[in-house]
């Protein structure tokens, strides 16, 4: 039985003979030597040998099967989408509206403005 033993060094460059155990690979190595394994320095490389399965019984899938929808339920839903639809479309028309009637209100300013001016300006000319 041989196992891989790893040094750890200290950083510099006095080299240490004292040899560490590295509690993590000895697990790995453990659980490896009932494999064919091999130790890199980069890691443990393993050779994996595929098998046909222990069963050849199928797993039983049990579900409920879904419920099919009455016709009131898909007449209701139908109602329902049309409601909302018919909602959302009041609610753009009155926004629709609300930016008209700004927009009236900003143009007859305007008007009432432009005129204050044209007063103003004849007055001075007077």
């Amino acid at each position: 039985e041989t196992r891989s033993r790893f040094s750890l060094k200290p950083a510099g460059n006095t080299p240490t003979t004292e040899e560490v155990k590295m509690p993590e690979v000895e697990k790995q190595l453990t659980a490896a030597e009932a494999a064919d394994c091999e130790v890199k320095p980069g890691g443990v490389s393993f050779k994996v040998i595929l098998e046909d399965a222990k069963t050849s019984e199928a797993p039983e899938m049990r579900s409920t099967p879904t419920p099919s929808p009455s016709v009131e339920d898909i007449e209701n839903k139908l109602k329902a989408a049309e409601d909302r639809r018919k909602s959302m479309e009041a609610q753009t028309l009155e926004k629709l509206a609300e930016k008209e009637k700004r927009a009236e209100e900003v143009r007859a300013k305007k008007a009432v403005r432009a005129e204050s001016l044209d007063g103003e300006e004849e007055d001075k000319e007077n």
